[in-house]
């Protein structure tokens, strides 16, 4: 074995000790979250924190689990000896917001494209109350675009991309980080079941014991995963093109926005004509992925606006870099 396949293998390694400890981590603290949480009056900060109380166990669970996997996040780094993002070609960015507008107009081009035709396809069709339901709801929907957007983009993006680039052709790394990217949208955790009312210590583990069992039907499931996948190839794509995480976290949190907000202001149908696939299907993960071909096709249109806005900034040196 070669000196760069033992470092492959061994850096694989401390990868798959790091996720073990997260999920191990999430699941053992979530419960004790949970208990926390109920301590505290539910009138504080505006009634917020009665809202959290009244939150299912699995969210508290999803949430350990993404608090566990930033803090040990580090030790990680340090055992790679990777001491800055600067290794895995994240550079300081000169101009942040010109590649945040550039994700944020591609976001945009994509809901203005998309929300549109799902409505006028009558696959979708408006709550009753949309208007005062999404009003309030922005600021949580807003948080969770932007939380989300940051946590994924540098775990996948920032980490992720730049691990596979150390050892591989950054072509290879886009296609490898995106395929994971896709694939662990579908470890949806289950309901809580028995263990909403008061958890036990080992209510994360019996959750999580369940994870993925639940996948829908191959037509929805193939659909879902290429509009992941091709959301995955896009946003390494512009990570690697700009050097930064600025255009990516633009582009991903409007997606994150729009869909919630359509989500709060509409809801998917059935029709008794034998559905919509392959074109509009019923979203998944939690709501947060579109199904269809109209999706698909929608994202990688603004994947192309994306390339044409930063066609004029010159390729970083660090895009021409390979194998360490």
């Amino acid at each position: 074995m070669t000196s760069d396949s033992f470092l492959f293998v061994s850096s694989l390694g401390k990868i798959f000790l790091y996720l073990v400890l997260v999920l191990l981590g999430g699941a053992l603290a979530a419960p004790q979250a949970w208990h926390l949480i109920q301590l505290l009056p539910p009138d504080w900060l505006h009634g917020l924190i009665g809202k959290v109380q009244g939150m299912p166990f699995h969210r508290y669970l999803s949430r350990s689990l993404q608090v566990a996997a930033i803090l040990l996040l580090w030790p990680l780094l340090r055992s790679l000896r990777i001491r800055s993002l600067a290794e895995f070609g994240i550079m300081r960015n000169p101009r942040p917001l010109r590649d945040l507008s550039v994700g944020l107009a591609a976001g945009v081009l994509c809901a203005v494209l998309l929300q549109p035709m799902l409505l006028l396809s009558g696959s979708f069709v408006l709550r009753y109350g949309w208007d005062t339901s999404v009003l309030h709801a922005l600021p949580r929907i807003l948080m969770t675009a932007i939380v989300v957007a940051a946590i994924e983009e540098f775990l996948f993006r920032g980490v992720l991309l730049g691990f596979f680039r150390q050892f591989t052709s950054p072509a290879l790394a886009i296609v490898f980080s995106s395929l994971l990217f896709a694939g662990v949208h579908f470890l949806n955790l289950p309901s809580s079941g028995d263990y909403a009312s008061s958890p036990v210590w080992w209510s994360g583990l019996a959750t999580m014991g369940s994870i993925g069992s639940a996948l829908p039907a191959w037509p929805i499931l193939w659909l879902a995963f290429a509009t992941l996948f091709a959301a995955g190839l896009i946003l390494a794509w512009m990570t690697i093109r700009t050097a930064s995480l600025w255009a990516g976290f633009g582009l991903h949190s409007c997606w994150i926005l729009g869909q919630q907000l359509f989500n709060a202001a509409a809801g998917f149908q059935l029709n008794p004509a034998g559905g919509f696939l392959p074109f509009i299907g019923p979203s998944q993960c939690n709501g947060m992925v579109p199904v269809g071909l109209v999706p698909l096709a929608s994202l990688l249109i603004a994947g192309v606006l994306a390339a044409l806005l930063l066609r004029k900034s010159g390729h970083p040196p660090i895009f021409a870099v390979g194998k360490r």
